[in-house]
C-alpha cells in the first residue's frame, strides 16, 4: 500500500496525502538550544519577506489583522483553487542528508469555520516536480495553531519551496505568522549493528525475509548495509509501478527499476515485483482516449498487454514473483470487486487478462493477487470467491499476498492465522507482503515520542505474529516488512502526517525490542506446556488428548491417585497428542498431567485433569443403526466433517421424520458456529441441522449436532439405508477445533461402520448408541 509522490498537476493535490515521500519525516521536535535558525518570518517590516502566492491569483499582504505577535502578519486571500496558497523558496537553505525543523502559526479570519491547513513541500528534480504534504492541523478563527514538523532531505533536489494550503476549501483565506526554519545539529554517522543476528539467517530454513525500499535508500552506505545484511528478498516500493515506468504511452523509463533490481542481484537477493495492475498510481492515459473519454475494452487490453509483457519480460531472469493484481476487492459491491476504471471498462476480465499476460511474459514467475485486510470476513470471502472463479477458468494465479498492515490493537492473531490457513487450502502459495504494526489505533492519536507501554505492546504483537508464521512456515514462502526502518515508513504520511514507529529498526537503523522478540523466539527453546488436556474415562482405561505443541518431538504422561500428586510417569515417549492409559481399576479416580519434550528440554506440566474409569454400559440397540466414517481426519483443523448413514435392520419401513441423529463434540472455545449439509443422498433440503450447547458438559462433549428429517425425506425401507449424509460445521471466525477425545470422533474410521458414539432417537426415545457420560 506504499504510495509515492505522483507527478501531477496542481489540481491533484488532494491525492498527495496517500503518497510516501522523499523527505524522512521525523518526530515532532521540542525546543533545542543548539538548533540554527536559517529563516524567520515575522513580517514586522510590513513586507511579505519573500513569501508569494502559488499562482498569480492570490493576494498576499502583510497586515495588522493577521498579526499573532507584534504588529504584522501575512494574509492570504483571493484563493480560487484548492492548491492556491502561499510559498517560500528555501532551496539555498537545505542540504542533502540534513535535518530541519519547520514551524508556522496559522489562523482563519473571523467568521470562518474550522478547516484543515497543510504545510507542504514542492521539490523540483530535473524536469519533474513533486509535491508532499508534510504536516497539518485544524485551524479556526478563534485561536492560532502551530503547524510544526521535522524532516530530512533524502534525495538531491534542484529546487525546494515550503508552502501552506487548504485543499479542502478552495476559497478560504488564512493568516500566517511567526514562521521559523531551523537546522538541527549534525548527528554522529549512522552505523548499523554488524554483530547482531541476521533476520534472513534466523528464519532462513522457514521462509524468505524481505523488506520494501525506495531507491533513495541506496544513496547512504548504512541503509545499503542494513538491507543487504538482514534481507534475502526485497520489494522496490514504487519504481516498478506504472506511473514510474510508463508515464506516457509507449515511453518507458527503467532507470530506477534497473537500479533497484541490480542492487538485489549484486546482494544475492530475491525480488518481488510490485505491482502490475492497480487502481492507484496508474496514469490516466491508460484509461482514456484523446478526447478524455474512457477507451474500449480492446484498447485497454492492448495497453495492458504491452505494459505487462514489456516490464515482466525485461526482468524475467531477476524477479521471481509479481503482485499482478493489487487491491481489487471491495466487499461492499455485489460481486466483491472494486469499481476502479479497470473494472468500469472491462469488468472482472481485466484481472484474468493481467494474469494471462504476465504468465505469457514469464512462465516461471510466481503470480500473486495482493490485498489488505484479508482477515476481514466479508473481504476474505469476496477474495476467496474471486480466486475460485479464476481457478475454475484455468487462469494462472499462483499465490495470495496478505499485505498484513496491522495496528497496535487490530486485528486479532487468530484472524491472521485463520486467513493464512483458509487461502492456503485453495492450493495457492502464501506470502506476507507488506507487514508493519502501526502504533496507533485511530487517526486522531499522535505521540511526540513512542510511549514505553505502546512499544512493549508492539513487541508482544510482533512476537505473537511470528509465532503464527513459524507455526505455518510450511505454508508461507516469504515474510516482507513494508520498510526496513521507522524513518522510511509510509505510515508517517498515511492516513495522516504524524510520528510512527511500525517496524523492526529505528530511524538510526538500530534494532528495536520487537526485533529481539522475534529473533529470540526463533532460537531453539524448550516447548510450552500442553494446553486443552482432556481425560475421557472408559472401561478400565482413560483416554487422554491435548493440543499439539509447536516444537515438541514427544510428550510425557504422568499419573497420580490423589489431586496434586505425587505423580508417576506412565509414558515418556508419546509422539502423538493422544494417549490411552489402560489396565486401570474401575471406580478409582485418576489424575494426570502432560509435558512436552524436545532436544532442548522439557516443558512445565500441563494443568491437572482427572477421570474415573467405569464399566461401559451397553449401547442402546434397536432395528435402526448409525454408521459413521470420518470426512476429515485432521483433528486439529477448523472444521468438523462427520459422514453418517442410518441403516434399517428391521422388518418394517421407518419414516425418516420420526428419527433424530446426534453427533457429540467439544467446541474448544465457545464461538458462533455454522452448520452445513455438504451432500446427502436423500437431499440436503430434506433435513435440518442445529448446533446445541449442552446444559452440562460431559467427557468428550459440550455440544452436539442434531439432525432431523422432514416428511419429504421419505422412509427407510426394511433392510435399506439412508445413503450418505455429509455434514460440516465450522466457527464463523474459522478458529480451530480439537477433536481428539471428542465423544463421536474417530479419525481411524475411513469407511462406514456401525458406531455407537453417534446416537439415534425415534420419536424422542434413544434407539441406538451411547450418550456421553452414560
Amino acid at each position: 500500500m506504499e504510495k509515492r509522490f505522483l507527478r501531477k498537476t496542481l489540481g491533484m493535490f488532494l491525492m498527495v496525502c496517500l503518497m510516501g515521500g522523499l523527505f524522512q519525516v521525523l518526530a515532532v521536535p521540542s525546543a533545542h538550544a543548539a538548533n540554527t535558525v536559517l529563516k524567520q518570518s515575522n513580517f514586522e517590516d510590513g513586507t511579505t519577506q519573500g513569501w508569494t502566492g502559488r499562482s498569480t491569483a492570490e493576494t498576499v499582504t502583510a497586515t495588522t489583522e493577521a498579526a499573532r505577535s507584534g504588529s504584522y502578519g501575512l494574509k492570504v486571500s483571493d484563493r480560487s483553487q484548492s492548491w492556491h496558497g502561499v510559498t517560500l523558496d528555501i532551496t539555498a537553505n537545505v542540504e542533502f542528508g540534513k535535518t530541519y525543523v519547520l514551524s508556522g502559526w496559522i489562523k482563519l479570519p473571523e467568521g470562518s469555520g474550522d478547516n484543515r491547513v497543510y504545510m507542504s513541500m514542492q521539490r523540483g528534480a530535473g524536469t519533474d516536480t513533486f509535491y508532499e504534504q508534510i504536516a497539518y492541523d485544524t485551524a479556526s478563527a478563534n485561536r492560532w495553531v502551530e503547524i510544526k514538523t521535522e524532516y530530512k532531505l533524502r534525495e538531491p533536489a534542484d529546487q525546494l519551496s515550503i508552502y501552506f494550503e487548504i485543499p479542502g476549501l478552495e476559497t478560504q483565506p488564512f493568516y500566517l505568522d511567526d514562521f521559523v526554519m531551523e537546522k538541527k545539529p549534525d548527528q554522529d554517522p549512522i552505523v548499523i549493528e554488524e554483530g547482531i543476528p541476521s533476520l534472513k539467517a534466523v528464519f532462513g530454513d522457514q521462509f524468505l525475509f524481505g523488506a520494501a525500499f525506495e531507491n533513495f535508500e541506496l544513496l547512504q552506505e548504512a541503509d545499503r548495509k542494513l538491507l543487504a545484511k538482514h534481507f534475502n528478498s526485497v520489494t522496490p516500493g514504487n519504481v516498478l509501478k506504472w506511473d514510474t515506468l510508463q508515464r506516457q504511452e509507449g515511453v518507458f523509463d527503467f532507470t530506477g527499476a534497473d537500479a533497484a533490481v541490480q542492487f538485489a542481484v549484486d546482494n544475492g537477493q530475491q525480488v518481488r515485483g510490485h505491482t502490475l495492475v492497480w487502481h492507484n498510481q496508474t496514469p490516466d492515459w491508460v484509461f482514456r482516449d484523446a478526447s478524455g473519454n474512457l477507451v474500449s475494452k480492446d484498447v485497454l487490453f492492448q495497453r495492458m498487454e504491452n505494459h505487462i509483457k514489456t516490464v515482466v519480460g525485461r526482468y524475467k531472469d531477476h524477479i521471481y514473483a509479481w503482485d499482478v493484481a493489487n487491491e481489487v476487492i471491495d466487499a461492499g459491491q455485489p460481486d466483491g470487486l472494486r469499481r476502479s476504471l479497470w473494472y468500469q471498462i472491462a469488468g472482472e476480465e481485466y484481472i484474468e487478462k493481467a494474469f494471462i499476460y504476465a504468465h505469457e511474459a514469464d512462465p516461471d514467475a510466481v503470480l500473486f493477487i495482493n490485498d489488505y485486510n484479508t482477515h476481514e470476513p466479508a473481504k476474505s470471502q469476496a477474495l476467496y470467491n474471486l480466486i475460485q472463479r479464476l481457478q475454475a477458468k484455468g487462469i494462472p494465479i499462483h499465490g495470495v499476498g496478505h499485505q498484513t498492515h496491522m495496528n497496535i490493537d487490530y486485528p486479532s492473531m487468530s484472524e491472521i492465522e485463520n486467513s493464512i490457513v483458509k487461502f492456503a487450502a485453495l492450493g495457492l502459495k502464501t506470502e506476507i507482503t507488506e507487514l508493519d504494526i502501526d502504533v496507533y489505533s485511530n487517526s486522531s492519536q499522535r505521540y511526540d515520542t513512542l510511549p514505553d507501554n505502546i512499544a512493549q505492546k508492539q513487541t508482544t504483537r510482533y512476537k505473537q505474529l511470528f509465532d503464527i508464521f513459524k507455526k505455518h512456515s510450511a505454508l508461507i514462502d516469504n515474510v516482507t516488512v513494508w520498510g526496513k526502518d521507522d524513518g522510511n515508513t509510509w505510515l508517517r504520511k498515511f492516513p495522516v502526517s504524524r510520528n510512527n514507529w511500525p517496524l523492526l529498526f529505528n530511524e538510526r537503523l538500530q534494532s528495536k525490542p520487537a526485533y529481539w522478540a522475534i529473533v529470540n523466539a526463533a532460537q531453539p527453546q524448550a516447548p510450552a506446556a500442553p494446553a486443552n488436556v482432556k481425560a475421557v474415562a472408559g472401561n478400565t482405561q482413560v483416554a487422554l488428548s491435548w493440543d499439539a505443541v509447536q516444537g515438541a518431538t514427544g510428550y510425557s504422561v504422568k499419573r497420580a491417585t490423589a489431586s496434586g500428586g505425587p505423580f508417576t510417569t506412565v509414558a515418556s515417549s508419546v509422539t502423538a497428542a493422544v494417549y490411552t492409559d489402560t489396565g486401570l481399576v474401575n471406580g478409582t479416580k485418576y489424575f494426570y498431567t502432560v509435558s512436552a519434550i524436545n532436544n532442548v528440554g522439557e516443558s512445565p506440566s500441563s494443568a491437572q485433569v482427572s477421570a474415573t474409569p467405569q464399566e461401559t454400559p451397553l449401547p442402546a440397540t434397536g432395528d435402526q443403526v448409525v454408521q459413521y466414517r470420518v470426512g476429515d481426519s485432521n483433528a486439529g483443523d477448523n472444521q468438523l466433517k462427520p459422514h453418517l448413514r442410518i441403516a434399517n435392520r428391521g422388518d418394517d419401513a421407518v419414516p425418516l421424520s420420526e428419527l433424530t441423529l446426534r453427533y457429540w463434540y467439544t467446541v474448544d472455545g465457545d464461538k458462533t458456529q455454522q452448520f452445513n449439509c455438504d451432500w446427502a443422498q436423500l437431499g440436503c433440503s430434506n433435513l435440518s441441522g442445529s448446533l446445541v450447547k449442552m446444559a452440562e458438559a460431559k467427557p468428550g462433549a459440550d455440544y452436539y449436532i442434531e439432525v432431523k428429517f422432514s416428511a419429504a425425506a421419505g422412509s427407510l425401507a426394511a433392510g435399506g439405508n439412508s445413503g450418505d449424509i455429509q455434514l460440516r460445521i465450522h466457527k464463523t471466525d474459522w478458529t480451530n477445533y480439537s477433536e481428539e477425545g471428542d465423544h463421536s470422533f474417530d479419525g481411524t474410521k475411513k469407511s462406514f461402520a456401525d458406531w455407537e458414539r453417534v446416537t439415534l432417537y425415534r420419536n424422542g426415545t434413544l434407539v441406538w448408541g451411547t450418550e456421553p457420560g452414560m
